[in-house]
């Protein structure tokens, strides 16, 4: 009788074998359904199994995630061929069709007598229908054990040497039990398991690439009755060397189909054989023990990305804790700021920092790329520059050391840095400004209601990090009552709609001088609103940070 053999599913029944033995079975979530789904991804009545002149048809009910046969989804009725995988969400099963299960070996099989030295072969997919109600009881049993005890752990440590003990209770004639797993190196294999009858023997066991090799390549499980006269392996020294007899090697398969390791049992005694229906039954385990192992690595998966989120976290917290808690108190100025990553972490800095003779300089830095190598290199930034600009008076002498100082971790890194510093003096109301690479911060000049860019080009010099022992030049301009200086990163100007259209930098300028203030709260906000308005539902590409100090009316 033709049946399907559930391999995963989120409900009681994985492991089972389901008969079709009426002329539609229904696959669903409706508990009224011949095999029930119960989750809520799956329809109420998703699909349906038909059997129409004596063949087995698949048909979508119009379901809302679609139907799956061997990874392809299905728009109309399929016809279902033995061994055609179904997947519905996280259900999956193997049809196996009664008519076209293979048979035991006879004596046309081989071309010989039973029990000759020619080799009698089995090929098989690795999730080929197991009619289990042919076992014996004994094997059934130890195969419900396996299943059992697989569902209990998720420690592979602990998982592979139980299917292992599981595979010598139920096979009597083994002598030796690999687990071996597929590397992402081509052809580098690893085995996780070694065992054998007798634990002296431990030491010395071996397995043959040649067999495991062919057995991953193909994703099929294969018995032979004796490798060492098997056509297929008798340029295989290994096979010789390490006596192996009979052989059954099945695949691990993952839930794409995809082979990532095999299960091989082997005899050394001649008198020792596997038969098919053996390989039928170790099908049957590699393909709990698949689900079982496939689990594990999306556990292992999981884990690493809940670490890398808690890194995340913590680098985020570290990364606010360095950036001004406070804005500074100046008397006759105000100042405000504006920080926003694209991520967790950024690659943007900001800093306020009080020098000698009452100046206070305000800089802003934005590191070439983004994510983690770029906050790693804001971190060193922020302690060279306080260290720099607190040991140098003069703003293009103290960006020039800064330069020679990051230039050699730039380099290693494949990175550079653009910056803007502005000095404050208040008491003769000035601002010396020095430029490496960086957008030229903005004037607002109350008197006219006019802004404008205020570092002239043959000023600016190159990013920090480019070349060492750059010399870097300065500028002044002076502050009158309400004038304001405004210094972003090019987040801002980068800024994009859903179209992929930026903000640019002369739409900055209207927006500022449209704000008609010098206050700095009010030009960031006036901003920072436009730009919100320009990109509308567009993810934010890159860190936005604007810094502002501006004199009182």
């Amino acid at each position: 009788m033709s049946s399907l053999h559930i391999l995963k599913t989120p409900g009681p029944n994985q492991g089972a074998t389901v008969p079709l033995d009426g002329d539609k079975v229904i696959i669903g979530r409706n508990p009224d359904c011949g095999i029930v789904i119960p989750v809520t991804s799956v329809s109420r009545e998703h699909a349906q199994i038909l059997k129409v002149q004596g063949k087995f048809h698949i048909e979508d009910l119009q379901s809302r995630n679609g139907t799956f046969v061997n990874n392809q989804a299905i728009s109309a009725r399929v016809p279902l061929k033995n061994n055609d995988r179904i997947r519905i969400c996280d259900f999956l099963a193997v049809f196996v069709d009664a008519v076209g299960q293979p048979n035991p070996p006879t004596q046309d099989d081989d071309g010989g007598q039973e029990g000759s030295s020619t080799t009698v072969e089995a090929t098989l997919s690795h999730n080929s229908g197991m009619l289990l109600e042919t076992q014996p009881a004994e094997k059934l049993r130890g195969l419900l054990e396996i299943s059992a005890s697989l569902s209990k752990t998720l420690e592979l440590d602990v998982l592979l040497p139980k299917i292992v003990d599981s595979l010598f209770q139920l096979f009597k004639q083994a002598d030796r039990a690999f687990i071996i797993l597929a590397s992402e190196q081509p052809h580098r294999l690893m085995p996780k398991v070694v065992k054998t009858r007798r634990a002296q023997d431990e030491a010395n066991a071996r397995f043959s690439r040649s067999i495991v090799l062919k057995c991953l390549e193909t994703a099929q499980a294969f018995l032979s009755d004796d490798a060492s006269q098997d056509n297929r392996f008798q340029t295989s020294q290994s096979v010789v060397d390490f006596r192996i007899r009979s052989v059954m090697c099945v695949p691990l398969v993952n839930p794409e189909g995809k082979a990532f390791g095999v299960i091989q049992l082997d005899t050394q005694d001649r008198s020792k054989k596997f038969t098919k229906s053996d390989l039928e039954l170790l099908c049957g385990v590699s393909a709990q023990a698949g689900i079982a192992l496939d689990n594990v690595r999306m556990m292992q998966d999981a884990v690493v990305q809940e670490r890398m989120k808690r890194d995340l976290q913590l680098a985020h917290e570290v990364q606010m804790s360095c950036l001004p808690q406070t804005l500074p108190e100046v008397a006759g100025y105000s100042f405000h700021s504006f920080y926003r990553a694209a991520y967790m972490v950024g690659g943007d800095y900001y800093d306020f920092i009080p020098l000698s003779a009452n100046r206070l300089m305000m800089a802003l830095g934005d590191v070439a790329g983004k994510g983690m190598p770029a906050a790693l290199l804001v971190t060193k930034l922020t302690s060279e520059a306080r260290y720099n600009f607190l040991r140098e008076g003069d703003a293009a002498k103290a960006v020039a050391s800064l330069n020679n100082l990051l230039a050699p971790q730039c380099t290693k890194m494949d990175r550079f840095i653009t910056l803007a510093v502005a000095v404050l003096d208040p008491t003769t109301h000035t601002v010396t400004l020095a430029n490496a690479g960086h957008p030229s911060p903005l004037l607002y000049r109350a008197a006219t209601r006019t802004i404008s860019e205020c570092v002239p080009r043959k000023v600016s010099g190159l990013a920090l990090g480019i070349m060492e022992g750059y010399p870097y030049d300065s500028c002044q301009v002076k502050l009158e009552p309400g004038d304001a200086l405004v210094i972003y990163s090019d987040g801002v100007s980068d800024a994009e709609n859903a179209a992929g259209t930026q903000y640019t930098s002369p739409t900055i300028l209207k927006a500022l001088q449209a704000v008609g203030s010098g206050s700095p709260k009010a030009l960031i906000d006036g901003l920072m609103k436009s730009v919100t308005q320009h990109a509308g539902a567009a993810k934010q590409n890159d860190d936005i940070t604007l810094v502002a100090l501006g004199r009182d009316a």
